[in-house]
């Protein structure tokens, strides 16, 4: 994860628009390859373009520019997706005050609608990159239970990887929370995050997730934070947390 940035041309379009917090760079590729991004009224879909100084830049007709950068870190409640908006469901922004909402606030990472517990807002696309690259190597912590006890040979099994659609799913360590006998309960940690991983894999071993906990971002550990309240941080701050060590 890289300091925050400054805005200093001439500069390629996709780190602009990364930099004002609209996306990371891949993904501000797939608006401007997608005919979403417009520079000085006209619709640009080249991901090589170059700034040479301040535009007018649009996304979606709507004006984008360098913003506050802002680090949330949340404890989501279940039942809430991870999303920046849906038009049917109830979103992490919706628990936000509404002065955030002009900030192109968005979730990083991955936290399915059923599961819980830490997730990160921001609008710093170098910072949301730094997260949920795998190269960055940086953990995260699940406390899971499962429907069913898992034996010795299951959790094995769990711990080699499983093969789910024709892919390997393996975590980096799986650890028995009980402290006797057949156990329901484990501390799950990932790295490169797949959509549903936990849940996938506990239905590979013949068993079903019936609670997940997301209580780890690399160093940072959720502690305190009530349901559904959050904290807001600068870049150093976070930065360090997840780094160094801290908790919420």
């Amino acid at each position: 994860m890289n300091e925050e940035r400054r805005i200093e041309f001439p500069m390629r379009l996709n780190r602009y628009l990364a930099i004002c917090g609209v996306a990371a760079r891949r993904k501000a590729e797939e608006l401007i390859t997608s005919g979403r991004v417009s520079v000085g009224g006209r619709v640009e879909t080249s991901v090589g373009r170059v700034l040479d100084g301040p535009s007018e830049v649009l996304v979606d007709g709507r004006s984008v520019g360098p913003a506050r950068r802002v680090y949330i870190v949340m404890n989501k409640p279940a039942g809430v997706l991870s999303a920046a908006s849906d038009a049917r469901e109830r979103t992490v922004m919706d628990l936000l005050p509404g002065y955030y909402g002009h900030l192109g606030l968005y979730p990083v990472g991955r936290l399915d609608k059923w599961s819980e517990g830490l997730v990160i807002l921001t609008n710093d696309g170098h910072f949301a990159h730094g997260l949920i690259h795998p190269s960055k190597s940086v953990e995260r912590t699940y406390s899971v239970e499962l429907k069913y006890p898992l034996g010795v040979g299951k959790l094995e099994e769990w711990r080699n990887g499983v093969v789910v659609d024709g892919r390997v799913l393996k975590p980096i360590r799986v650890s028995a929370l009980d402290e006797s006998g057949p156990c329901r309960r484990f501390s799950v940690v990932l790295g490169e995050g797949v959509k549903r991983e936990i849940r996938l894999m506990a239905l590979s071993l013949g068993n079903r997730v019936v609670h997940l906990r997301r209580v780890a971002i690399g160093r940072l550990f959720l502690n305190k934070l009530r349901n559904g309240a959050f904290c807001e941080y600068n870049y150093k701050e976070l930065y360090d947390m997840i780094t160094l060590g801290g908790e919420v």
